[in-house]
This record gives C-alpha cells, structure tokens and sequence, in this order.
C-alpha cells in the first residue's frame, strides 16, 4: 500500500503527473487516482488512502473500486439517459455540449477532471464564445458528473460545482413595438404569419407552437392544453384561446387536410423539433425593418403586455408556463411601481 506518482500522457503527447494511491482489497492490490500533481497534494493522497482503508476494513469498498471512465467512455451513456430516460428534447445540443468538452476532457476520467480544469477551460472558451454558451456547457459537464457520481462511476466533489459558472450580462429583453408587429405581420410569409399570430396571443416558446397538435386543441371551449412532454417544465398547461387566435385556427383547420398538426412548412410537412425558424423569421424582420428582435421575444412581448394590462400576475404566470412567480414579476416593471407608490403618498398629504 502507499502512495506514487504516475504520468497520464494525452492524445497532443503531453505527460500530466497524477497522485495515484494503492491499497489491498479482497486479496487483490487496487490503484487509484487522487488527481493531478500540483492541484492534489501528497497529504490529500495519503488522506484518501486512510479513508479507503477505512472503507475495506467496514466493508464499504467494493462499489467504490468499480471501474470509473473517461468523459469520452460515459458520454454515450448520458446522452441515453438524457434523450430515452428524462426525454429532454434538446438532447441534441447536449451531443453539441459534450463534443466541445470531449476536446479537453475527452481521455480523462472523470475522477481527474479538478477545478483547476475547469478554470482554464473557461479561460481558454471564453476567447472563442460568449458567457452563456460556456455555462451551458459547463451546467452539461455538472450535470453528467452528477449523475455518474449517482451511479456509482465517479466519486468526491463536483469540480463544477467549486469552479462555479461564469457571470453573464444577460442581452435586455427586447419588446416588439405596435407598429414593429405590424409591419412583421405585413412581410412575413404565409407560414410564418400564422405562426408569429399564435406566439403574441398566447405567449407559447417556439418548440410548443411547431409541435401542436390539433389533439391539443378545443376551439369548442376555446382552450390549448400543452401535455408535460411538450413543455420545457414537463408540467401540462392550459392556455385559453382569444377571439383573434380562434378565428385564425379555425381557418387553419379548414386547411389543415386531415394533418395532425396545425402549422405545416412550405413543403407541407410538420416542423421539425430541430427546425428553428431562425433563417425564415430573420428575413421577415430584416424586411420590416426590425432589428435585434429574436422569435423569443414574442414571448417577452406577452408577458409585458399582459402586466401592462393589469393582468392577475399569477394568471399570467400559469399562462407562460413559469416555475417560479419570480420569473413572471420581472415583467412588472418595479421602478415604475415604486413611482406609483410614492406618488400615492401625495393622495394622503
């Protein structure tokens, strides 16, 4: 038993020192890395081997030896779990989050994957991309670890979880002016004006609109019901249909030809989970003259137009889909509600 150093070399031919421990278990000598040299220190490795020898003495050991693999061996693993288990739908960005990651950690085992890793890869990405795509996929590497570590193939602390995630200075929402959507509605294309039409009048995200289905739909009670495995919160919801959006259905339904879905592509096929809309709705805003206005905006534009009309604010929460009342308030403007405030002391003087 003891404590050594060992050499890892890399696919560029680079030797990375690791502290590794060894210790007898069930007759048998087990090796183990503690992490790389410089970030571990002997004292941490010899306090490990204590801590395992703890482990054989009480019996506790035998799930902890088992073999622990490197980010490129587990990622097919994770990504079976998040696409068939959880039934995330935007499992092919985590095939996108995992392939950038694979490029630093991919032939190192999860177990060596420190801190000070992760602090250099957010040095390194961050000349490349923005603050948000290096959380995202960071909050991926966090989530894969946590759920390895559940399963018994990695073990200690989360180093995501130590180095923490960047700061962001998120881009201010952007609100779609009257006359902005007017002239949006004007140059859009016969598929895209349906589309725009649903998302202001009920404030559903993009993938919820692309993938309804006319099963989903009451025209008769005047009422959307989301099921949970179309919604990001994987809650149902129900959103009630106004007179502008149900003239605009029904009328999509008289067009419909017996598809199950109600909004169709140019080709006459549904949309794709994976279609974004993106190309199609950037040309209609370049048309009308709008700029900085993203597809998700519509759905700020809601939300503000509801507060704004004194709507209940969990009514407007229950609509947008909100986990959280916190979310919905931002909308509710506070620094014009602190004027309104002050202004009422006026009233009693």
């Amino acid at each position: 038993m003891g404590v050594f150093k060992r050499s890892i070399e890399s696919k560029n031919g680079r030797k990375t020192p690791y502290w590794y421990i060894r210790f007898a278990m069930n007759g048998k000598m087990k090796w183990e890395s503690v992490g790389k040299v410089g970030v571990a220190t002997k004292d941490i490795a010899r306090s490990k081997l204590d801590e395992r020898k703890r482990q054989v003495r009480l019996g506790q050991l035998d799930v902890i030896v088992a073999k622990i693999p490197t980010l490129s061996e587990y990622k097919c693993d994770y990504i079976r779990y998040v696409k068939d288990v959880k039934g995330n739908r935007s499992w092919r960005s985590t095939i996108h989050y995992l392939n950038q990651l694979e490029k630093l950690f991919g032939d190192k085992k999860l177990s060596q994957i420190s801190s000070r890793d992760i602090d250099n890869y957010k040095l390194s990405r961050i000349q490349e991309v923005k603050p948000s795509t290096v959380n995202r996929e960071l909050a991926c590497l966090n989530h894969l670890l946590n759920l390895a570590k559940r399963q018994k193939r990695f073990f200690g602390e989360n180093p995501v979880s130590i180095s923490k995630l960047l700061p962001e200075n998120n881009k201010t929402e952007r609100i779609l002016r009257t006359d902005e959507e007017k002239r949006l509605l004007d140059t859009s294309s016969i598929h895209l004006k349906p589309i725009i039409i649903t998302a202001l009048n009920t404030g559903m995200r993009k993938g919820e609109i692309l993938t309804l289905k006319w099963s989903n739909v009451d025209l008769e009670n005047k009422i959307i019901n989301l099921e949970h495995t179309n919604t990001k919160s994987k809650k149902s919801r129900r959103i009630p249909i106004n007179n502008e959006l149900r003239k605009l259905l029904l009328e999509l339904k008289l067009k419909s030809g017996g598809s199950d879905y109600v909004f169709l592509s140019s080709n006459g096929s549904p949309y794709k989970r994976h279609d974004s809309l993106k190309k199609v709705f950037r040309d209609a805003c370049k048309r009308a003259d709008i700029t900085g206005l993203r597809f998700h905006d519509l759905r700020h534009t809601v939300a503000t137009r509801m507060i704004e009309s004194n709507a209940n604010i969990v009514a407007v929460k229950e609509i947008l889909g909100h986990s959280d009342l916190k979310t919905t308030m931002r909308y509710a403007h506070p620094n014009d509600s602190l004027k309104d405030a002050v202004e009422k002391l006026a009233l009693h003087q």
